[in-house]
């Protein structure tokens, strides 16, 4: 009813078949570069349904406002929307690089397991996905 912003915590698993040269599964590193611009997006944002009647009034005033296309952006609504933004980065079998220039591999058949927010100490929504 009223706005109100939380201090999220995200947990995402990964897993491979095998481990690298490195005798790793994947460099966190990489891991952490596959999310840091969602990361951001969410970073003091406003996150609302699209069909929102005061989104207009929000933008006006300048506010950054991340949207959900006809979806309240319940904890549910955002950790399966992060889901499908990781999972897919991950299917593209490429590089990441770092704001330092840095580039990471993310190896092929790494496969995003599930992706946790925590929005309180005690409160949390998991998505897995269906394979």
């Amino acid at each position: 009813r009223f706005p109100h912003g939380h201090s999220l915590r995200i947990e995402v698993v990964a897993r491979g078949h095998q481990l690298d040269d490195n005798d790793m599964v994947c460099d966190y590193k990489a891991l952490k570069m596959l999310v840091v611009d969602l990361v951001d997006r969410l970073d003091h944002a406003m996150a609302l349904n699209s069909e929102d009647p005061e989104l207009d009034g929000l933008k006006a005033i300048g506010e950054r406002v991340l949207l959900f296309e006809g979806q309240d952006p319940t904890t549910e609504v955002l950790v399966k929307w992060l889901y499908e933004e990781i999972a897919a980065r991950i299917a593209a079998d490429g590089t990441v690089d770092s704001p330092t220039g840095a580039t990471y591999e993310i190896p092929k058949g790494l496969e995003l397991e599930r992706v946790r927010v925590w929005e309180t100490r005690t409160s949390w929504a998991e998505y897995v996905g269906i394979e």
